[in-house]
């Protein structure tokens, strides 16, 4: 796989993924058993809700910057090194989310949707470190 190809799956994950929780918060934790929580009444719910929107936001722009990324790295002006330290940078962003996504996923969420983002984060991290490996870009 071409790194460009990987950068691209990425930031339309992280965008679609972006407005999911921008638009539709409650929904999406929902999705990860918010409401399963005790205490999870009232103000509680509706500051993770507002948590989730900013999550979403943060992933929204993350996703468009990935998407800027992927088209600098596509023409020739960056060098070899730069390219490299972008995917140690995306490997250990991928890695650190993967981390904490299984600690959660172990003492929180214990819900399909926690397995569903192990999974995507698992495949993402595999591709950067693959590429890193192969450093033919």
């Amino acid at each position: 796989m071409k790194l460009s190809n990987l950068i691209f799956i990425n930031a339309i994950l992280y965008i679609a993924l972006g407005i999911a929780f921008a638009m539709y918060g409650p929904v999406m934790i929902n999705l990860f058993g918010m409401l399963d929580m005790p205490g999870a009444e009232g103000a509680t719910y509706w500051f993770a809700a507002s948590f989730a929107r900013m999550f979403g936001a943060a992933l929204f722009g993350f996703g468009f910057l990935l998407w800027a990324v992927r088209g600098l790295l596509a023409g020739s002006a960056i060098p070899v090194e730069g390219v490299q330290k972008t995917i140690v940078a995306l490997l250990l962003g991928t890695l650190f989310a993967l981390f904490v996504a299984v600690i959660q996923q172990w003492a929180v969420w214990i819900k399909p949707a926690g397995w569903v983002t192990i999974a995507i984060l698992v495949i993402l991290t595999i591709g950067y470190a693959y590429l890193l490996g192969e450093k033919s870009y």
